[in-house]
């Protein structure tokens, strides 16, 4: 009786002693490991030019994986520092990206879905981002120097860049205080909300193609009410 409890005391240690070395093989050195990295390659990026990032996060010299960092950017949105070997780590990121321009009392604002203002636009150069839609109508207590903070305001603008193409590429304009869209021939469509079913889509974009140069409509349930001129 006593061989046999000294035998299973002996494997329990056994499965014990095995358990703890792999604990110090895998877990210990991950620990301790700290390359320098002399290099860096940058993978994911799109809008950031890839020397700019590079002199972003590689100071001269070495450095260890464990110090290294990005600075904030608007246009960053996350980021990874993996260790590929021989000094060198990969930087992984992933970028917001411009989906409208935002027009508010502080000027024009180049901004991501998410409402980042990624850069300052000045008036002169919004001929350069022609494709993207205006949202204005942003109070001032809803945004600050990064951006738009008020949720809501930034899951109706979601919202209106998730149409379908064929729809959002022909909006010019939207006003978020009124809940109205600009069209071409300065075309205005006034809606009780921005949640849109594609026959109402349809429906709108065939009434712009028909209208006269600054027609304004109201959806008043089904029906799209043109406003006297001097309304």
């Amino acid at each position: 009786m006593n061989e046999q409890f000294k035998a299973r005391a002996n494997f329990i240690l056994l499965v014990l002693g095995f358990a703890f070395l792999i604990y110090l093989i895998k877990i210990i050195p991950s620990l301790y490991f700290d390359p320098v990295i002399y290099k860096i390659d940058i993978s994911g990026n799109e809008f950031l030019n890839t020397q700019y990032l590079k002199n972003f996060v590689m100071p001269v010299g070495g450095v260890k994986l464990s110090k290294l960092s990005v600075p904030y950017d608007p246009f960053l949105k996350s980021f990874a520092f993996k260790y590929i070997g021989n000094g060198t780590a990969e930087l992984t990121v992933v970028e917001r990206k411009p989906s409208f321009i935002s027009s508010t009392s502080d000027g024009y604002f180049l901004a991501s879905s998410d409402g980042v203002f990624l850069m300052t636009i000045s008036k002169d150069e919004l001929y350069k981002f022609a494709g993207l839609p205006i949202f204005f109508g942003i109070e001032s207590f809803n945004f600050n120097k990064n951006g738009i903070m008020n949720s809501e305001l930034v899951a109706e603008i979601d919202q209106i860049l998730s149409y379908p193409d064929w729809f959002r590429k022909e909006i010019l304009e939207v006003d978020l205080k009124t809940n109205t869209l600009y069209f071409e021939k300065g075309v205005s469509i006034e809606l009780k909300n921005f949640n849109l079913d594609q026959e109402t889509e349809k429906a709108i974009l065939s009434i712009v193609s028909s209208s006269a140069i600054g027609t304004r409509y109201v959806k008043i349930d089904n029906n799209f009410i043109a406003m006297p001129s001097a309304f």
